[in-house]
C-alpha cells in the first residue's frame, strides 16, 4: 500500500518553484524539517508547565486502562515517545525495569522529570531526541508508547516506522492519537481550526491513513478502539496559549462552518464557550519475531 505523506511533505515536493535539481529539493526539505522542529520546541516550551497539569493528558482513567491494555510484565525495557509532562511515563515505569522518555523540547522533559520526582519514580530516563529519527539501535525496547502526539509530527508514517523499527520482536506499540473525521472537507476545517490554536498541528488522519502508517511500519495491529473527547475551547485554548486573535478566528470560523462540515464536527456554544468534540483513537500493534 502507498505511504500517505502529510500535505506540508507534498507540498514542499511540488513543481510549481521549477526545482529540477534534487540537491535543491532535499535542502529545502532540510530546512523545512529545522523550521518545524524549532516551532514544536518553542510551543511546547513555552507551556510545558500547562501540559504537566492538563486534566486531558493527566486522567487516570484513561491512563489506567491504557497499561492494563499494553500489560506489562516488569521485566522490559520501555520507550516513551513524546514524553510532554510525563503523564505517560509515571504510569508505565512503575511496571516495567526502565523506560526512556524522549521529547523534541528540553522543557518538557523537565517536567516529566519534575512528575516522576513528585511520584517518587527514579527509573524515568529522559533523552532528547526526534521520532523521525530515534537514536536507538533496532528492536532496541520491548513496549514503546506514544500519546498524543503524532499529529504534531512532520512525517507521522516516517515516525511510526522508526518505533515500529525500535521495537523488539514480539514487543508491544501503543498509540493514542486523534482520529479525523470521516468526512474530508470536515477533517480539513478542523486542521485549519488546530493550527490556529497551535502552529505546531500538523494534521489529523482518518482511520485509512493510520492504517497505512502500521502497515507499511511492519507492525501487526492487535486491538483498536475508539474514546470519545469534548474540549471546552477556552480551556483547549488556554493549555496552548493561543492569542487571542487566534482564539477570535477560531470562534469566528466555529459559527460559521459550512452546514455539510458542522454535521461532522457536532461543535456546540455552550455557556460562553465552545464544546468541540474529539475522538481518539487507540492502538496496540506488534511486530513478528
Amino acid at each position: 500500500m502507498k505511504v500517505l505523506q502529510s500535505r506540508i511533505w507534498e507540498k514542499s515536493l511540488s513543481t510549481d518553484d521549477g526545482w529540477e535539481d534534487k540537491s535543491e529539493i532535499r535542502v529545502r526539505l532540510n530546512s523545512l524539517a529545522l523550521d518545524y522542529r524549532n516551532v514544536v520546541r518553542r510551543q511546547f516550551g513555552q507551556h510545558a508547565e500547562e501540559y504537566r497539569k492538563s486534566r486531558t493528558h493527566s486522567d487516570p482513567t484513561t491512563l489506567d486502562s491504557i497499561v492494563r491494555l499494553i500489560s506489562p510484565r516488569g521485566e522490559e525495557e520501555a520507550l516513551d515517545v513524546g514524553c510532554g509532562g510525563g503523564h505517560m511515563a509515571t504510569a508505565l515505569a512503575p511496571l516495567v525495569h526502565e523506560l526512556v522518555a524522549i521529547d523534541l523540547a528540553p522543557q518538557m522533559l523537565f517536567q516529566t522529570s519534575v512528575l516522576a520526582g513528585e511520584k517518587g519514580i527514579s527509573n524515568v530516563r529522559p533523552c532528547l531526541a526526534d521520532v523521525q529519527s530515534l537514536p536507538f539501535s533496532s528492536e532496541a525496547f520491548d513496549i514503546v508508547a506514544c500519546r498524543i502526539v503524532l499529529h504534531h509530527v512532520l512525517d507521522a508514517g516516517k515516525a511510526v516506522a522508526e518505533m515500529g523499527r525500535v521495537l523488539k520482536g514480539g514487543g508491544k506499540l501503543f498509540i493514542q492519537d486523534i482520529l479525523g473525521a470521516d468526512d474530508r472537507a470536515a477533517r480539513d476545517y478542523m486542521d485549519v481550526i488546530e493550527r490556529l490554536r497551535d502552529p505546531s498541528h500538523i494534521k489529523d488522519y482518518d482511520m485509512e491513513e493510520w492504517n497505512c502508517f502500521l502497515e507499511s511500519g511492519g507492525l501487526e495491529v492487535l486491538h483498536t478502539e475508539t474514546i470519545p473527547r469534548v474540549y471546552r475551547l477556552k480551556e483547549w485554548t488556554s493549555r496552548s496559549g493561543t492569542p487571542v486573535d487566534k482564539v477570535e478566528e477560531i470562534v469566528m470560523r466555529l459559527h460559521h462552518m459550512p452546514e455539510e462540515v458542522r454535521r461532522h464536527l457536532k461543535a456546540l456554544p455552550s455557556d460562553g464557550d465552545w464544546s468541540i468534540p474529539m475522538r481518539y483513537l487507540l492502538v496496540l500493534a506488534t511486530r513478528a519475531e
